[in-house]
């Protein structure tokens, strides 16, 4: 019977698959400017936008989306990018379905979220952001990224250009809680970044791009013979890095909400073991002895690290108790290295805006997060026989994993007390300031351990009504479940509204609540 199951949501989720495929529309590619023209500084290759939109209209849609794409996790194009649109040359400049991209996700942006204020026309005071009426609707933009990327694949050349927009194109689809696609977009891209090998940077690949270094002589570089060739400095070695860790964090995310194996497997091989903190070394030279051991952009990746390794413990088992404990340390190691990083100066002094509050907020909410959901599937590790692993039994088992699930909902009580004191600059004519603004990877991540809490209060039931009334026992039962529904409301509290605001939290969420009920 579980069998004939299997085989039905096989089939059921094959036929999706192809309904989807057989749903879209695809669009026609954008018109290309002849081969005779001359190219303008400032013009983008796209005569649609350059008719729509003016220059001004474009940059200020172009700059809300450079300050505020951090939600969307991390920034994968870079101002120097932006630097390029004035490009005389014109293969200099970004492909137009990067530009597209980009004014998507802006649009989005300026659509849904509580942005910082603007300095006003004479930029003596600021003003709420009021997105351009000459943007392209939702519908126009998303057509032409589809588009545009289909027809940045006709040149090798583009491929940094086609990478990047189809990241931004699967986080889009994420946020407005369009999975599948997600799924299918990340699926094609990350085999272009495995075969573009930028999943296999490393030390000796990095060492190539230190000043002074003599280049290796042709066919010594991991770079020869693959798609994109040797980086010509080491920025465009810094996006690589960039855009391989963006698709890493889209994978696991996910993997996270489907359940479908990843496409990067750490136990093929360890990718990006290198001595740098932050790529940001590379754009502005900072020695990576200056730096402290992580930065926020390498706890988050480790955090996903682990989650992934944990769910996967958990579905197929360990190859060893040592292997078991080695991760398990790891859990630990995090969590002590983010409480050092997020206690240095950098993230303890006033921040400079409310943008930089912000960030520093959403920040720790998902490394937090992400170490503890960890922590909270690593009880749930055992042999093929049933034994725990890490733990005596199921009682050691079960307490760790309430305390994790008390511990996220700290985290996320910090985070908006945190925002509670940043909506205190929010002007009146603008959105309210909400947890919903921050990230949707932190409302996808809650639901774990509030539906822990849930699972435990649903067992105290039961437990309460065995005890007689007015005994000390049964008190005792009735406090720690008030406790613990405390718990749980300032989790559900913050998941629902993730799912007023981000779909793809409330779909999640719906699943989890069917297969607690199962």
């Amino acid at each position: 019977m579980a069998a004939s199951g299997a085989t039905t949501g096989s089939n059921t989720q094959a036929e999706n698959a192809v309904n989807w495929v057989a749903s879209l529309d695809f669009p026609s590619l954008p018109p290309v400017q002849p081969e005779n023209s001359k190219p303008r500084p400032g013009t983008l290759d796209d005569p649609y936008l350059e008719e729509r939109m003016s220059k001004k209209d474009r940059k200020t849609m172009i700059e809300l989306y450079m300050r505020e794409c951090y939600r969307y996790g991390v920034c994968i194009a870079p101002s120097t990018l932006i630097a390029k649109l004035d490009d005389p040359n014109p293969r200099k400049r970004p492909h137009p379905c990067v530009f597209n991209a980009m004014m998507l996700v802006a649009r989005d942006m300026a659509t849904r979220l509580t942005l910082e204020p603007v300095p006003d026309e004479t930029g003596t005071r600021p003003a709420t952001f009021v997105m351009p009426e000459s943007t392209p609707s939702v519908d126009v933009l998303l057509s032409r990224v589809q588009a545009q990327t289909i027809q940045s694949l006709a040149d090798v050349d583009r491929l940094h250009d086609y990478i990047q927009a189809s990241l931004l194109l699967t986080h889009w689809y994420m946020t407005r809680g369009r999975v599948l696609e997600a799924q299918y977009t990340s699926a094609v891209v990350n085999r272009f970044i495995i075969n573009c090998q930028l999943h296999k940077i490393d030390d000796r690949t990095m060492q190539e791009m230190v000043p002074g270094t003599i280049p290796p002589a042709d066919g010594a570089s991991r770079w020869d013979g693959s798609l994109l060739g040797r980086p010509k400095d080491r920025e465009e070695l810094a996006i690589r890095i960039s855009l391989f860790w963006q698709s890493y964090f889209l994978d696991k995310i996910i993997r996270y909400i489907t359940g479908t194996p990843p496409t990067y497997d750490e136990t093929e091989g360890t990718a990006f073991e290198v001595s740098y903190a932050s790529i940001d070394s590379l754009f502005d030279g900072t020695p990576s002895s200056l730096q402290y051991q992580d930065s926020v952009g390498t706890m988050q990746m480790k955090g996903f690290a682990l989650l992934d390794r944990a769910m996967r413990y958990v579905s197929r088992g360990p190859a060893s108790s040592e292997e078991v404990f080695y991760f398990y340390e790891s859990i630990k190691s995090l969590k002590a290295t983010s409480k050092q990083v997020f206690s240095s100066p950098a993230y303890t002094r006033p921040p400079v805006n409310r943008s930089r509050a912000l960030y520093i907020t959403i920040a720790k909410a998902v490394v937090g997060l992400l170490t503890l959901t960890a922590e909270i599937h690593a009880t749930h590790i055992r042999t093929a026989d049933g034994v725990f692993l890490l733990f005596d039994d199921e009682e050691g088992a079960m307490k760790v994993r309430i305390d994790a699930a008390h511990a996220c909902a700290t985290v996320i009580a910090v985070a908006l007390d945190e925002i509670k004191a940043m909506a205190a600059s929010v002007l009146p004519e603008e959105k309210q300031l909400g947890i919903e603004q921050t990230c949707f990877t932190i409302g996808l991540l809650l639901t774990f351990p509030a539906g822990v809490l849930l699972e435990k209060l649903s067992q105290m039931e039961s437990n309460i009504e065995t005890e007689p009334h007015g005994s000390n026992r049964r008190m005792q039962l009735e406090q720690e479940k008030s406790d613990d529904e405390l718990q749980l409301k300032i989790m559900l509290n913050a998941i629902h509204a993730f799912r007023d605001d981000c779909p793809v939290v409330d779909d999640y969420w719906q699943i989890m609540q069917r297969t607690s009920l199962a």
